[in-house]
């Protein structure tokens, strides 16, 4: 099984707008990293900075077996200069196209998405997955932790996720779908 992980690159981000502490923003990473390693699923992220490093660190540190990197490696806009100080992390790495391929994909290549906290970035993985749905008939579950977030996505999107979203609070929840 693959997961992809989504989430906010600032994760102040997560205490500064959902209530968390900082202290319960850093467990629940690690919370998160450890069933994902016990199950043996392989990691999808992009190596850069905030939750899906964190939890892709705390996921190797327990033995999980493949962590994959999507690198925009054509971008000709942004780059990817900014994101090769957490190149390390992957096992294995693919080139997923330039930055606007990446946030319209990047959701879709696990079987599940975990989305940890929210950003520009985050919105837009999340936001295509109506296409991945609609068009490509993919069936990746989108799991968000509600409890990082300010709110609950807007109706509109949650609409355009139906059958697929799922709201949890806790790794016992997301253990139920591994």
């Amino acid at each position: 099984m693959k997961v992809s992980i989504l989430g906010a690159g600032d994760v102040t981000k997560i205490h500064r707008f959902s209530g968390m502490s900082e202290n319960d923003v850093k467990t629940l990473i690690e919370e998160v990293g450890k069933p994902l390693a016990r199950k043996k699923v392989e990691l999808v992220i992009v190596p850069a900075r905030g939750i899906p490093y964190k939890v892709a660190k705390v996921y190797k540190e327990n033995n999980g077996p493949k962590v994959i990197g999507a690198i925009p490696e054509d971008d000709k806009d942004y780059g990817i200069m900014h994101i090769e100080e957490y190149r390390h992390i992957s096992d294995e790495e693919f080139n997923i196209g330039d930055w606007y391929d990446l946030n319209g994909r990047i959701a879709a290549q696990g079987d599940i998405s975990i989305c940890i906290g929210m950003s520009g970035g985050a919105i837009c993985d999340v936001a295509t997955l109506k296409y991945h749905y609609k068009y490509l008939g993919k069936k990746t579950k989108l799991l968000v932790f509600e409890n990082t977030l300010s709110s609950k996505l807007p109706p509109e999107l949650e609409e355009d996720l139906k059958g697929n979203l799922i709201y949890i609070n806790s790794v016992k929840e997301l253990e139920n779908y591994l």
